[in-house]
């Protein structure tokens, strides 16, 4: 997508659309609202928390106006960010302004006719489909701000040799990467969800009780390659598992990661949406790969020429037709 185009659909047409889609409703159907409307649901769906249209007005659309004002200000913005900031800031604000306008929608059109808000219900169906909704514009607005130009990271100008392989050789390389954040956060969040399930709602403390455990996973990874490309492996388990075919790839090199240039830590970015992605348990080395449709995947890990040397063999030697046998080797 051109730049210009980029700009027009992330600064004019989603908040424009997203802006729309929460005010028509809401003014079309104001007159027709009770005296109080309905703001908050319980578990069941039934109101139990209201305010005055207005007041409610306001507030939701002022996050509408934060988070697609977000998008406006990467659709405008000549500055070149660091290459994951306009489109999770794009991706978050498109989130969010849609999420707001949804429930003006939502509120309007549930609520015309209603004497009472105690009468309001809210349905399940128009939740997910809110979040459905919502998550989609937010991975479109990311993939649109994917394409502005950004700030060239440093350290990313020349790949290493390649090692030099004999017909036939087939080289393995492995290591692995632990954190501790990961699982001083799962234990954080473990201690929070032991406290929901005593005092809220069950599923709230069962919800945090699982995502405590999938934190778990993401405190080790270990990652190998070898002639089929680069593999990512998370927790003891080995899953969940992200491989980059060597098909794909078209150089590695040996890069100084750092966590600000790539949104965070943990996974961040997606290779599908953003084009980018990376696996970032700490600052520091880390393997780069730039693929052959223009994305890039990293990877952080001790001692990273080795396996970069290898990979760029590998990725020269590729198009050649593998011997039936030969000799192993090991690093």
């Amino acid at each position: 997508m051109k730049e210009k185009t980029s700009r027009s659909v992330l600064g004019i047409v989603i908040p424009v659309a997203v802006a729309a889609i929460g005010l028509v409703p809401y003014r079309a159907y104001r007159s027709d609202l009770p005296d109080r409307i309905a703001s908050h649901f319980g578990v069941s769906g039934r109101a139990d928390g209201s305010m005055t249209p207005e007041v409610f007005l306001v507030i939701v659309g002022a996050l509408m106006a934060i988070g697609l004002g977000a998008c406006v200000t990467m659709g405008v913005t000549r500055r070149r960010f660091q290459p994951m900031v306009a489109p999770s800031v794009s991706a978050v604000g498109a989130f969010f302004g849609s999420v707001s306008a949804g429930i003006l929608a939502i509120t309007a059109i549930s609520q015309r006719g209603l004497e009472q808000w105690q009468d309001a219900t809210l349905s399940p169906w128009a939740v997910i489909a809110l979040i459905i909704g919502s998550v989609a514009l937010a991975g479109l607005a990311a993939w649109i701000a994917s394409s502005l130009p950004h700030q060239r990271q440093a350290g990313t100008d020349a790949a290493p040799p390649a090692i030099a392989l004999s017909p036939g050789e087939r080289v393995f390389w492995s290591a692995t990467l632990s954190a501790r954040w990961p699982l001083v956060l799962g234990l954080a969040i473990l201690l929070v969800g032991l406290a929901l399930l005593l005092i809220t709602e069950l599923w709230i403390g069962l919800v945090m009780l699982g995502i405590s455990i999938l934190m778990t996973f993401f405190g080790r990874i270990r990652v190998t390659a070898d002639r089929s490309g680069l593999s990512v492996r998370y927790g003891v388990l080995g899953w969940p598992r992200r491989s980059i075919p060597i098909r794909r790839i078209a150089a590695a090199r040996a890069v100084d990661i750092r966590p600000t240039e790539w949104g965070g830590w943990g996974y961040r970015g997606s290779l599908a949406i953003m084009r980018r992605a990376a696996v970032v348990l700490r600052a520091g080395p880390g393997i780069r790969l730039d693929l052959r449709d223009g994305k890039v995947f990293a990877v952080t890990i001790d001692d990273p020429e080795d396996p970069v040397r290898l990979l760029n063999a590998e990725i020269s030697r590729h198009a050649a037709p593998n011997p039936a046998s030969g000799r192993e080797s090991i690093f």
